[in-house]
């Protein structure tokens, strides 16, 4: 019984990984000589059965090289999208900001002030809140 051309295209692509990395132990440098022709054309073979990252991942390859080398056509990029026009919202009445100031004694006495002012003379009423006792 023949097993699966799924299961006979990883068979090869374990043959494949295992020539990659004879290859890849016999170079002298880490840099040395390019992938041989052969072994880019077995690894091309493969894609056409198995998926392009799970044959590049498996032979330690960039996918975008073995992508470039099996002649696949890059994904298309989305037209860029319509700039949409400006659009005012009006919120109506304008409410001044509030600005809310909260200060506690040691002894637990809290005072809590909140204002629409844009800067409210607070220093008198505060040190004055903080002397007492």
């Amino acid at each position: 019984m023949r097993g699966t051309p799924t299961d006979q295209a990883e068979a090869a692509l374990q043959q494949l990984a295992e020539q990659f990395s004879h290859w890849r132990q016999s170079r002298r440098t880490p840099y040395g000589p390019r992938i041989p022709d052969a072994l880019w054309t077995e690894a091309v073979g493969l894609v056409q059965f198995l998926p392009l990252t799970q044959v590049a991942k498996a032979l330690h390859l960039k996918p975008h090289a073995l992508k470039r080398r099996s002649g696949i056509a890059p994904s298309p990029v989305p037209p860029p999208a319509r700039a949409l026009p400006f659009v005012e919202v009006s919120l109506g009445a304008h409410r001044p900001a509030t600005t809310e100031v909260e200060i506690q004694r040691p002894d637990g006495t809290r005072l809590r002030i909140t204002y629409s002012e844009t800067a409210p003379a607070l220093a008198a009423l505060v040190q004055a809140f903080l002397e007492s006792r």
